[in-house]
């Protein structure tokens, strides 16, 4: 098989923060899980043809899927997967204690759950504390991600009025990539570049033609089709930078990210605001 660096995919698009300039868009309001049997059917499409060193389950918020306990045993089984490779769930935290038999999939799949730690705010704080409490108590595997000082922006605005930061130099913008140049994504049974192109589709079935122009020659970005040949999988996979690529700005926009806790209609207010000044 194929040997891949990280292949992560979203067990929801829904989230229950509302993070400025998500990569995943997923800070604008969704309400979608994906279910036990269709991240079953993808994984069947790719599990014999490539193994991944790390495989990822993210969202959104994965602790928002009412099945995810049930995910975490399948995917363990159905990706066969090894002591020389790392099982994740990637969290907030802060939904921790509300996952009836959460702690026992993760030991039980030796599946390392790794929190992010978004913002220095007051009251995020304390809810985050708390959390991290009840997790350490548990007894799983667990790590911090600390990226309260540091956030990579990748686009402008909020909901339909995101728009991207586009680049003269997409060789520069690869060197400098925000999401990371191995961390590809199933979606849809197919596997994209990165979390900004495999979840714009998102954006535009929401808004339609309200969603701007300048996003139109990255909507038509294509993934690897699990129809590809096995040649078609490798070029995939040692693939560098590209000229969809541009869509992301050439060197590391850095931000210390407000309050993830606000609703969406006050971060839509508030990156409208941004915007305006």
């Amino acid at each position: 098989m194929i040997q891949v660096p990280h292949l992560e995919w979203h067990v929801t698009h829904s989230c229950n923060f509302t993070c400025q300039g998500c990569g995943h868009y997923t800070n604008d309001g969704y309400r979608e899980n994906i279910s036990l049997q269709t991240l079953k059917d993808w994984y069947l499409l790719w599990n014999k043809r490539i193994r991944p060193r790390e495989l990822s389950m993210l969202g959104g918020e994965p602790f928002l899927n009412k099945e995810i306990v049930d995910i975490i045993y399948m995917t363990k089984e159905v990706w066969d997967v090894k002591e020389d490779q790392k099982l994740e769930l990637v969290s907030n935290g802060l939904l921790f204690d509300r996952v009836k038999g959460i702690d026992r999939a993760l030991i039980d799949t030796n599946c390392v759950l790794t929190i992010t730690k978004h913002s220095a705010d007051p009251d995020y704080i304390k809810l985050f504390d708390k959390s991290i409490e009840s997790i350490k108590d548990s007894g799983v595997n667990y790590m911090i991600h600390d990226a309260t000082d540091y956030w990579l922006k990748s686009y402008n605005g909020y909901g339909s009025s995101i728009e991207p930061i586009t680049s003269d130099n997409y060789i520069k913008s690869w060197d400098n990539c925000p999401v990371g140049q191995e961390n590809f994504i199933l979606q849809d049974a197919m596997i994209y570049k990165c979390s900004p192109l495999a979840y714009l589709p998102l954006q535009k079935k929401k808004y339609g033609d309200l969603l701007s122009s300048k996003w139109d020659s990255y909507l038509k970005y294509m993934p690897l089709d699990p129809s590809a040949s096995d040649l078609e999988v490798f070029e995939f996979f040692i693939r560098t930078a590209e000229t969809v690529c541009s869509m992301c700005p050439s060197s590391k926009n850095m931000f210390k990210k407000d309050s993830p806790l606000h609703s969406p209609n006050y971060a839509k207010k508030f990156q409208t605001e941004i915007k305006k000044n």
